[in-house]
């Protein structure tokens, strides 16, 4: 259990901005950053992130908090989990973990698998199994560096030479089984992997979870044999290098996604790191979705052969699916990335990137390429129907239905009468539709939250019971008896979400960042305050006059009466 003045220590420490810029490609906008929410599809940024009051929201989806729940949220950790992964990258001591909830056998499985990849580095660099990998990796132009980086390694021949090694580690052959490393086969254990060259697989946060093994040239069995899933590998959602791409991907404005391990090594090598590949499995939309958290923007290469041009086509409706509009290249015959890059250079490369075109061109050219006849192109307009329903976004609509009539010549106004978007709930109210001038309630907690030390003049002044929206008044109640500076996520998320946007908005703008103006406000603020409850016992007190009036009551009996007169003679009223 962390002591909650150490959550606070943590939280107050970190720069959320830099947490989440590993995730969300993010712009300097006024006093926030902004970028693509990574929590539901857009198109236009309107994920806001605020370093001064540590805090994320979405004026789209509504999604928002402290770094702690991005950090839950994004990369599937418990609040434990998060909390001591910020702590760590703040230089921050944490006791060490004991029994919390999934944390520590996650934790084990990560080490395990991080010691197995040592393991097989050890095994290709030191021991005569990996002799003949070293050789094939020289010839295929890989340099040591590279084999270092991408902790390349080595499984040997003996069948249970993995098995031996945990065993003298003491790990636990359960988990080494859960993650695949070993196997139970005829009654006994061996491993999984055997004479092959090891692909170790890291999430984008560098972390080994899995692990790819290549045959030799001449072995018998399938190329590539990959990790069977577990609770920390899941195909469908790692991609090949992404670790060490990200940065590069964000740089350049633009992700390379190719089809082997390989290609990946040998681009990265030569200086084109923004490049990922899929890990043995066809692209899925969670890896899209994955990718476009660093950059909207994607071209695929794939081998120049019918297989490489095949899986081009296949992908364009997952890149739909995921709402990227992606380009494709195909390379010359008999030609991968790899090969083609270490014949021609880098700069051929680079140049045949440029002309790369909209993906959906490769994909209309096989669809329609394939159908021969009156019933195959039926068919082929009933996919186009099935995809062009999903495609939300009326340009890319458009664009896509004017190309599908030129290639199936099948006339617009017939696609478009059988493939009408499906209607989406909208998202809730972006930040365009919050204008307008700031309520009393709104501004006092938008004051708290900017400047803390505004409090002790608010509870001098009672300005507590002068509010009158309820949700406002709570947190500006828990805000004042806040013994350190509250956490401005957890107040906005007490507020329902059309309040909470707004005040979130008011932070961004960062008006009351400055103590001065903050201060001026503060007295404007509170002098509203008092003037608005003033007026509403003149209101009140005149409401009971009339009452009394009309049913012939002794109007100087009425309690306070009196007292109310003369203030409102004061008052010039």
């Amino acid at each position: 259990m962390i002591a909650e003045d150490k959550i606070n220590e943590i939280r107050e420490a970190a720069r959320i901005s830099e947490f989440i810029s590993s995730h969300v490609e993010l712009r300097r906008a006024g006093r926030s950053l902004k970028g693509l929410c990574p929590f539901h599809e857009e198109k236009t940024p309107s994920f806001s992130v605020n370093d001064d009051g540590g805090f994320y929201h979405c004026f789209g989806c509504g999604e928002g908090g402290n770094v702690f729940k991005f950090i839950m949220a994004l990369e599937g950790l418990s609040f434990p989990e998060a909390v001591r992964k910020v702590a760590d990258r703040c230089g921050i001591e944490l006791p060490e973990e004991r029994g919390s909830a999934g944390g520590p056998v996650r934790k084990d499985l990560f080490a395990l698998l991080d010691s197995v990849a040592g393991y097989y580095r050890r095994v290709l660099l030191e021991t005569p199994a990996g002799e003949s990998w070293l050789e094939y990796l020289a010839a295929r132009g890989i340099n040591e560096k590279s084999s270092d980086s991408f902790m390349l390694g080595a499984a040997p021949d003996s069948g249970a030479g993995l098995l031996r090694w945990l065993k003298q580690q003491g790990a636990d052959l359960e988990q080494a089984q859960s993650l695949g490393l070993v196997t139970r086969r005829q009654g006994r254990t061996v491993d999984s992997f055997r004479s092959r060259l090891m692909f170790p697989l890291r999430d984008n946060q560098g972390r080994v979870v899995g692990f790819a093994g290549r045959k030799g040239e001449t072995a018998e069995g399938p190329k590539y044999i990959n990790s069977v899933e577990s609770s920390v590998y899941h195909k469908g959602r790692v991609l090949y290098g992404l670790d060490l791409a990200r940065t590069a991907v964000r740089d350049k404005g633009f992700a390379l996604l190719v089809e082997g391990y390989t290609d990946v090594i040998a681009l990265h090598q030569v200086g084109m790191e923004n490049v990922v590949a899929t890990c043995g499995t066809a692209l899925t939309a969670e890896q899209v979705k994955l990718l476009k958290r660093f950059s909207s923007e994607m071209i695929t290469l794939f081998d120049g052969d019918e297989a490489g041009s095949r899986a081009a086509g296949r992908s364009f409706p997952v890149f739909m699916e995921a709402g990227v509009w992606a380009r494709g290249l195909s390379l010359p015959a008999d030609a991968d990335p790899d090969s083609f890059v270490r014949e021609r250079g880098v700069e051929a490369l680079a140049e045949l990137l440029g002309g790369a075109g909209p993906l959906v061109d490769i994909w209309l050219r096989q669809l329609t390429g394939q159908a021969a006849d009156t019933a195959s192109m039926a068919r082929a307009a009933s996919d186009l129907s099935s995809l062009l329903k999903k495609v939300q976004d009326p340009f890319e609509y458009d664009l896509l239905l004017r190309k599908a009539s030129v290639w199936t010549g099948i006339s617009e106004k017939v696609l478009r009468g059988q493939a009408a978007p499906t209607p989406q709930k909208r998202a809730a109210r972006g930040a365009e539709s919050l204008g307008g001038a700031a309520g009393l309630d709104e501004l006092l907690v938008t004051l708290l939250l900017s400047d803390p030390s505004l409090a002790a003049s608010v509870a001098e002044a009672g300005a507590l019971d002068r509010m009158e929206n309820g949700p406002f008044r709570q947190v500006a109640s828990d805000l004042l008896q806040a013994s350190s500076r509250a956490d401005a996520a957890d107040q906005l998320a007490a507020l329902p979400s059309d309040l909470g946007a707004r005040v979130a908005q008011r932070l961004n703008e960062g008006v009351y960042s400055d103590t001065n103006v903050a201060r001026r406000a503060l007295g404007d603020c509170l002098s509203g305050l008092e003037r608005r409850q003033r007026k509403a016992i003149n209101r009140e007190r005149l409401l009971e006059l009339k009452r009394a009036e009309e049913s012939g009551s002794d109007i100087a009996a009425i309690s306070g009466m009196g007292d109310w007169k003369s203030s409102r003679m004061s008052d010039g009223e």
